[in-house]
């Protein structure tokens, strides 16, 4: 919100270039982040087996809920990344065709950019958590 309103204050100009790029960027991260969501569909359909030590199972039960969880918030950030994605696709895009390199526009796009890396960020970390305690968790 801040760069965005600061872009806005100095008049930020952006050129056709600029949201030809934003157009490209955004288009190929929709189809990383579609295919990052059907990857972490199969995650969460693997099955695992039950252990017959009931402390064991107890243990694997608990991993098993924290893995379901961190899954469920990262598909609920993904979709809303693709969201975000998708609107900065039709901003560009609107801007590319109309020609808007003043005022409101790009700013708009600025906080569009930003909104998309700290969303980025908040995946990072969350499939970070995911994958450290698939790691710390498996056998040698």
């Amino acid at each position: 919100m801040v760069a965005a309103a600061v872009s806005y204050y100095f008049n930020l100009t952006l050129k056709t270039d600029a949201y030809n790029i934003s157009i490209t960027f955004f288009g190929i991260f929709i189809a990383l982040i579609l295919n990052i969501q059907v990857a972490m569909f199969s995650i969460f359909q693997r099955k695992w087996e039950v252990p017959t030590d009931k402390r064991v199972a107890m243990s694997m039960a608990q991993t098993l809920a924290d893995r379901k969880k961190l899954l469920i918030e990262l598909n609920a950030n993904l979709s809303y990344l693709i969201l975000v994605c998708c609107s900065a696709l039709v901003v560009s895009l609107v801007s590319f065709i109309k020609s808007y390199d003043k005022g409101l526009i790009p700013a708009l796009v600025v906080f569009l950019y930003a909104h998309f890396l700290l969303t980025l960020l908040m995946v990072v970390k969350r499939s970070h958590a995911l994958f450290h305690k698939e790691y710390r968790d498996s056998p040698d």
